[in-house]
């Protein structure tokens, strides 16, 4: 047979409160526990849309794997052209070699014929165009504009228009002249960039300002680079993007104590107020002085974790929320307290300085935070205790020390009220707190047992809502 202790404790005389502390707490659970039942659906729902944004992923990063193996080899053949057509010496160089020819094919729409008849591509860029039954000639009009385009089939010495040759010289270059040393095969004049009149000739400069430019040879636009160009468009891959999770969606868990109650409190005035100003403001940040020298907007922070108490101390906060927290000796890793841990992880000042603050998911977040804080607050204004009650048996999960809940306050508040250690315990040596303590609880037992952790809250609301605890012991060895 159980007994509700809010009976014994949730009379007349309680003044403000609207109920007793444990007929709030037992409330708050029964809403923790609906809401709970509520987020399982969406949170399936969210872990499945999860595994399958993940499964397409890893196909897009295996995709985009070929893709740039794929690009990197496109590249490759696109400088390869462009250095084959620079050094080659014949023409026949160029048009027996696949790999220059699979770059010339693409980058003139000869792609299809190249992967069937390559030989027919070679034939038609070798055409004579002065004899009729040449494979140009006998083709489509397109076959002629290539043909005529790199003019491959020239023959004969190649001049320019005052009859010098042209060749090249020592270091490899287009000249005319006396530094030549190599004469150039006529098929090459059009690939070279060689401007080239009705006649086969190569044109020069003439009547220029200075006389000493006139003879020079003439050059158009590159052939070659145009090629490379079209085929590294049609033979490059696009990579595709990763599916991202979505942001600034609602939550698939709801708040534990979400309820109509809640959400009117959310409407208040001041609660509003407050996010509105920080959302506003902190998108404003400039540096990381700009928002420690704003005082209000790093109590609203702090409030967020329930520290606002530390306010008064933004000296100590900086250095915390500056730690690394790679460094198991920085100052947020020293804190027994995890709220201060938790906050420099968020915050990621030590990584990111002001960026992170600055976004708007952040700003969500933390009102959430803030409002869910503040809620609370106002349910233990209510029924004082209550608040603690319901922080223990989140927190204590977390605990693997003593010396761990000695550090947080309100662990402390709830186990040593729990169990009846008078709060003069605090003026003893560390050492001398953690044996006290460790004689009537064990830690790695409470944390992992839910029902040792309901009677350490039950015998903590019974104590708080009587005001004192030892005069009220009888009843936890009736009912505890």
């Amino acid at each position: 047979m159980s007994i509700d202790l809010s009976i014994l404790y949730g009379g007349a005389g309680t003044g403000a409160a609207t109920m007793s502390p444990m007929a709030m707490y037992r409330k708050l659970q029964k809403l923790a526990a609906e809401n709970e039942d509520k987020s399982a659906p969406d949170a399936d729902a969210e872990k499945a849309k999860a595994v399958t944004r993940e499964f397409n992923n890893a196909a897009i990063r295996l995709r985009n794997a070929q893709a740039k193996e794929n690009n990197a080899r496109v590249q490759n053949d696109a400088l390869y052209y462009k250095n084959r057509a620079a050094t080659a010496t014949t023409v026949s160089e160029l048009i027996n070699d696949d790999r220059f020819m699979r770059v010339l094919a693409y980058g003139n729409g000869y792609e299809d014929l190249f992967k069937t008849n390559p030989q027919k591509l070679r034939d038609i860029l070798t055409s004579d165009l002065n004899d009729p039954n040449s494979v140009a000639r006998k083709g489509t009009l397109k076959d002629i504009e290539l043909a005529k385009k790199y003019n491959f089939a020239a023959t004969g010495t190649l001049v320019d228009v005052d009859g010098n040759p042209i060749g090249l010289d020592s270091n490899g270059r287009v000249v005319n002249g006396a530094t030549l040393v190599t004469p150039l095969e006529p098929g090459l004049a059009k690939i070279r960039n060689l401007l080239i009149d009705m006649n086969g000739k190569a044109l020069v400069t003439a009547n220029s300002k200075d006389p000493a430019d006139d003879g020079k040879l003439l050059f158009g636009s590159s052939l070659v680079a145009k090629d490379a160009s079209i085929y590294s468009g049609k033979q490059s891959k696009t990579l595709m993007p990763e599916q991202a999770a979505p942001t600034n969606t609602k939550s698939v868990n709801y708040y534990e104590f979400d309820s109509p109650d809640f959400q009117r409190f959310r409407e208040r005035r001041d609660i509003k107020a407050e996010i509105d100003y920080f959302t506003e403001n902190a998108s404003q940040i400039k540096s990381v002085d700009d928002f420690f020298s704003n005082s209000r907007l790093m109590k609203f922070v702090l409030s967020a974790y329930d520290l606002e108490s530390e306010a008064q101390y933004p000296g100590k906060i900086r250095k915390i929320l500056e730690s690394d927290l790679t460094d198991p000796d920085s100052l947020a890793n020293r804190f027994q307290d995890p709220r201060f841990k938790q906050m420099t992880e968020d915050l990621g000042i030590f990584l990111f300085k002001e960026s992170r603050l600055k976004m708007g998911s952040t700003a969500i977040e933390l009102g959430k935070k803030f409002e869910q804080v503040k809620y609370e607050k106002y349910l233990d204004e209510q029924a004082p205790g209550v608040r603690a009650a319901i922080e223990f048996t989140r927190r204590i999960k977390n605990v693997d020390l003593t010396v761990q809940m000695l550090g947080d306050s309100v662990l402390r508040e709830v186990i040593t009220v729990a169990n009846n250690i008078p709060k003069e315990l605090a003026y003893q040596e560390v050492e001398s707190q953690i044996t006290a303590l460790e004689k009537r609880v064990d830690v790695k037992s409470l944390k992992g047992d839910q029902n040792e952790i309901e009677k350490v809250v039950t015998r903590y609301l019974t104590f708080k809502d009587a005001g004192t605890s030892s005069p009220q012991s009888y009843l936890l060895n009736l009912f505890g």
